[in-house]
């Protein structure tokens, strides 16, 4: 199931700390960030049978939508997950979450203006072979 994680923020005269203390990162194996260009605001659709990815958000607002991958043996796989996983997701700087998308799931991403995002995942590169899946936006 597709899982918003709250997260918070901490100011003091110091400046400010955010975070995300209910995220358990002990299932990642590795992480990049993204910043879509100005003229590309757009990345997606990705889907993955097998890798989880956790989407945090490092600068301005990046919003996620989330669908199930449907037919055949990969949504009667992941049905359980697929049927809440549906939905958009917006995250912002001033609001920490992490967002976890399960696999199963097709997703992309919208940022507006110079947002950032920190996307974390469950495998190395290469790990799982033939698991990374596109279609058009």
């Amino acid at each position: 199931m597709t899982e918003l994680i709250a997260g918070g923020v901490y100011s003091d005269r110091r400046g400010s700390l955010r975070f995300c203390n209910d995220f358990d990162m002990s299932a990642v194996k590795r992480f990049y960030t993204i910043a879509n260009s100005a003229e590309q605001p757009r990345r997606g659709w990705i889907g993955h049978k097998r890798e989880t990815k956790w989407f945090f958000p490092l600068k301005g607002t990046t919003e996620i939508v989330v669908e199930p991958m449907g037919g055949g043996a990969l949504a009667a796989t992941h049905a359980a997950d697929a049927k809440d996983a549906s939905g958009r997701f917006a995250l912002n700087v001033n609001e920490p979450k992490v967002l976890m998308v399960p696999p199963g799931n097709w997703f992309y991403i919208e940022q507006h203006e110079d947002a950032e995002v920190m996307v974390f995942s469950d495998c190395k590169v290469g790990e799982y072979e033939n698991d990374d899946f596109r279609r058009q936006l």
